[in-house]
């Protein structure tokens, strides 16, 4: 049931200025409460549509959004997404994925202050996807979808206005990187040849969820052979020779739960070749990793060995680094085309943030 605009109390303050897009928008950049791009107006008009796609209060408060700290109610949300350029029936996966990025071990305090990369990504699972347009097949991670762009660029909005995440100030990364403005994709279920991401994570195939993931990059991995043999050892390799974005560090870095998105071709030659999603992760953690020995001391910092090993929960007693703690942390989905293309996202330093996966409440 959605909200009813016409009962809706809404507690935002009323800014009044000139009638035209471009002085709205030069009030939100002069304020540093935009990410650049052109926003939609937030009217009274447009916030109440936007309240329509949810029953929840509009003064529900789903947490303080760090640095800043500042209560994200629905209402605020619902304003950010009339700003992203979103639809009403696009509000509840937000308020989901700012549910997700609440949880303690997302760590959203270091993922808007580090001086490292990281910014949100979003993975849709289950019937939403395809109720609202989520883009899960070719192209997944880049423009021309609506639902995409836009839930994705919502949660930005929102790590900005009510955070205070903004570029250069509180948010002090020193490069960012263009996913920091939006990356929302959904996993293509209906290529996949093993049961839906969210169902590993223990949700029914029709519940629809959002995964919030800390992501610091994209590496591209191109897989070779016709075996899934083969094509698992590619991975392996590239990951390896990456030092897994950050997942094979150690100490204060290292683990976490890094995110493998494989093709739907590769998916399909290794179910075919009898290797289920479980295998993938054990072969990965087994196989993409580098020896303790071998790490530069430059690396290491200042610390001894020891110390370095007390802290390192991914490094096992034969002095191995593996990609995550266990073979149950490295995330395997299944998004995009065709063509032997695969993508390792690493998260922000291992461990420092970890997935987290929330229910989509849908009006």
């Amino acid at each position: 049931m959605a909200t009813d605009s016409s009962q809706v109390k809404l507690v935002s303050e009323v800014i009044e200025v000139e009638d035209s897009l471009e002085a709205a928008n030069d009030w939100f950049l002069d304020r540093q409460l935009s990410d650049g791009l052109p926003i939609v107006p937030p009217t009274r008009e447009r916030v109440e549509r936007m309240l329509a796609g949810t029953h929840r209060d509009p003064q529900e408060v789903l947490g303080q959004v760090p640095p800043k700290w500042a209560p994200a109610t629905v209402e605020k949300i619902a304003v950010n997404c009339v700003m992203a350029g979103c639809l009403p029936e696009y509000l509840p996966a937000v308020l989901a994925a700012v549910e997700g990025i609440m949880e303690p071990r997302f760590n959203l305090y270091g993922v808007q202050a580090t001086t490292g990369y990281a910014g949100p990504a979003l993975l849709v699972n289950g019937p939403v996807r395809n109720d609202i347009g989520i883009n899960c097949d070719a192209g997944a991670f880049g423009p021309g979808h609506r639902a995409n762009a836009t839930i994705g660029r919502a949660i930005r909005l929102i790590l900005i206005t009510i955070g205070g995440g903004y570029p250069g100030d509180t948010d002090r990364a020193t490069f960012g990187w263009p996913g920091k403005y939006s990356f929302c994709f959904g996993e293509n279920e209906e290529k996949s040849p093993w049961e839906p991401y969210h169902v590993s994570r223990g949700y029914k195939p029709e519940q629809s969820t959002v995964t919030v993931c800390g992501i610091n990059g994209f590496i591209p991995m191109h897989t070779a052979g016709s075996t899934g043999q083969e094509a698992l050892s590619s991975l392996a390799e590239v990951i390896a020779m990456h030092h897994g974005g950050s997942h094979l560090d150690v100490g204060s870095f290292g683990g976490g739960t890094p995110l493998v998105a494989l093709c739907s071709e590769d998916a399909e030659i290794l179910a075919r070749d009898g290797i289920t999603r479980a295998d993938v992760r054990e072969y990965l953690w087994e196989h993409s990793t580098i020896t303790f020995a071998s790490i530069p001391d430059r690396r290491k910092g200042t610390k001894n060995d020891e110390e370095l090993l007390r802290e390192s929960p991914n490094v096992t007693p034969d002095g191995i680094v593996h990609l995550a703690t266990r073979p149950d942390d490295i995330m395997v989905i299944v998004t995009g085309g065709k063509h032997r293309h695969c993508v390792l996202l690493p998260m922000w330093t291992g461990r420092n943030t970890l997935a987290v996966t929330k229910p989509i409440r849908t009006a």
